[in-house]
């Protein structure tokens, strides 16, 4: 074998073992970077990450000291600069004036790349800056610099590895390929710890929340499971935190109610929606079921999938015997009205005959009997009268009783235009005497939830009014007008006549007996009767009225159902 030959075989081999160093070398940087991986991992809270990068990137490195500034955000969304440090005391750094981004160390916090130089103060870009012209006063002595900026999944630089030695040369490719992988790692380790954070925060303010508020609060997985009750759930149970996740709401809930509340809470998460029931629960102080609303609410993630339920449980106790109570009171009270009604409708016609046979005696005392002074006289037609005004009352009295017990509807089919057209053909004399003038503008063919009766009467009350309390200065006008309203057919009745002032009066317009004017006779019932036919069949009247213009009664009339 030559000379040639020989030499060719050496560099070949100084070739293998040098590749054979570079393949070792980059097995042991896979290997730590394996190691860092899991270190890193296996960590969620976001100081103790950032500080084993800051170590374990320092150590790999073979820097003097090392540190990583990263950003985070306060409670009003602003962004501040932290830092750990590795290989120096914190004390060398705090007497430093506020880092800057200056043209070298803006590389790294804009994530534009990776700096290594073997001596920092001989770079173009050291030293250009005002008032230090390099390092501060005070900073540890730095030649060797390495600067890698920590970048996440997304694109957003999360911070900077920075590095220094007092020594220059110490920072080769291969410690900078190292860093820059675990800054890969590190990236990774510090979304999640931030992630993990962020979910603390949350839980924390969910947890305030719930644990101020008078309720039962609680908190489920996506799939139902309880992770969470506040305080006031455990004091109104009795329940432990063992026995809650072993037995659930099942052993305070009211056995009747258990199926029911299993069956709506199922349904709730199967159709990821509000889930909504009333039951009761078992207080431990005295053993009573009381009633609660329970209520939860599903969360949703930006996908629209369920990743917790917030619920609370109100107790309703007090509210639902309120209820039964008042309930059990409007019976009592309705039954009230019938007997009342039944006496005024018995009163009314047992009364009426004796009062007829009053009012004949003392027509036959007028034709036959003979006055011996003339008191006489006088008090004869006083009583006369008196019983002329008990017989129109008791007459009311009758219309009353009728009124209340004529709930029903009519069989018979009719339209609101038609029943006014059969009116005013009736009133035909009386607006000629009185000199009035009615004009309609009806909505043809409605029929309204009335008897022909009832809205004969309606309808004649108002008209009469009318013409009762005309003004003597202008002729009477009567506009009556008719439109569908949803559900009602409104019918306006507008005239201007005296008018009324019902201002601050307006819950007595309706009483029985309650009269405006006394110039004229009158009892008092009519728009008592008017208002009572229309709220018994759903309806309402709004009135509006002024001296010496008129008055307008907007009637609200329940339409009949088609099916009827």
């Amino acid at each position: 074998m030559n000379h040639r030959e020989t030499a060719e075989q050496q560099d070949l081999l100084q070739k293998l073992i040098e590749t054979q160093q570079k393949l070792e070398e980059r097995n042991e940087q896979l290997e730590l970077l394996n190691q860092v991986g899991a270190i890193l991992t296996s960590e969620l809270e976001l100081e103790k990450v950032v500080q084993n990068v800051t170590d374990i990137a320092t150590k790999a490195s073979k820097a003097q000291f090392g540190a990583l500034f990263y950003k985070k955000q306060n409670e009003k969304g602003e962004d501040y600069t932290l830092y750990a440090l590795s290989g120096a005391d914190r004390s060398h750094f705090a007497h430093l004036p506020v880092l800057r981004e200056t043209p070298m160390l803006s590389i790294t916090f804009h994530g534009e790349g990776v700096v290594r130089s073997d001596d920092i103060t001989k770079d173009a870009r050291y030293g250009n800056n005002s008032p230090h012209r390099g390092m501060p006063k005070g900073h540890l002595p730095v030649k060797s610099y390495l600067a890698v900026p920590v970048i996440s999944k997304s694109g957003t630089v999360l911070g900077g590895l920075f590095f220094g030695h007092r020594e220059s040369g110490i920072f080769t490719q291969k410690e900078e390929d190292l860093v820059v992988g675990i800054a890969a790692q590190a990236a990774v380790a510090i979304d999640n710890a931030q992630l993990y954070e962020a979910k603390l925060q949350a839980e924390q303010r969910v947890s305030l929340v719930v644990e101020s508020i008078p309720h039962m609060a609680w908190t489920s997985l996506s799939d139902g499971i309880p992770n969470y009750y506040n305080k006031r759930w455990y004091e109104y149970t009795g329940q432990t935190k063992e026995q809650v996740l072993s037995e659930g709401w099942a052993s305070v809930l009211h056995p009747q109610d258990l199926e029911h509340s299993i069956s709506v809470w199922e349904e709730a998460k199967k159709h990821e929606e509000v889930y909504e029931v009333e039951h009761r629960f078992r207080r431990v102080s005295d053993g009573a079921y009381r009633w609660h609303i329970t209520r939860g609410v599903p969360v949703k993630d930006d996908n629209n999938r369920v990743v917790l339920w917030v619920g609370t449980c109100t107790d309703i106790d007090d509210y639902k015997r309120a209820q039964k109570s008042l309930l059990a009171k409007n019976e009592e009270l309705v039954k009230i009205n019938e007997d009342l009604d039944n006496f005024v409708y018995i009163a009314s016609h047992d009364l009426k005959s004796p009062v007829l046979n009053i009012m004949q005696l003392v027509k036959e005392l007028h034709q036959s009997a003979t006055y011996t002074s003339k008191d006489s006289e006088v008090l004869l037609d006083y009583l006369d009268k008196s019983l002329q005004r008990l017989n129109s009352t008791i007459k009311d009295l009758a219309e009353v009783a009728k009124v209340q017990r004529d709930v029903g509807t009519s069989e018979d089919v009719f339209s609101v235009d038609e029943i006014v057209e059969d009116l005013l053909g009736s009133l035909v004399d009386i607006t000629k005497q009185t000199g009035a003038t009615i004009t309609t503008d009806l909505q043809p063919g409605t029929s309204v939830a009335l008897t022909k009766v009832n809205l004969m009467s309606v309808l004649y009350n108002l008209i009469s009014n009318s013409i009762k309390y005309r003004s003597p200065d202008r002729p009477l006008e009567v506009n009556i007008t008719g439109r569908e309203e949803k559900e009602y057919y409104k019918l306006v009745l507008a005239d201007n006549g005296l008018g009324m002032d019902i201002e601050g009066q307006r819950e007595k317009l309706f009483q029985m007996f309650r009269r405006f004017h006394d110039h004229v006779p009158g009892s008092g019932v009519g728009l008592y009767i008017v208002n009572r036919i229309i709220k018994n069949q759903g309806g309402y009247i709004e009135v509006t009225s002024k001296v010496n213009e008129g008055s307008t009664f907007t009637l609200y009339l329940r339409k009949r159902d088609k099916e009827n």
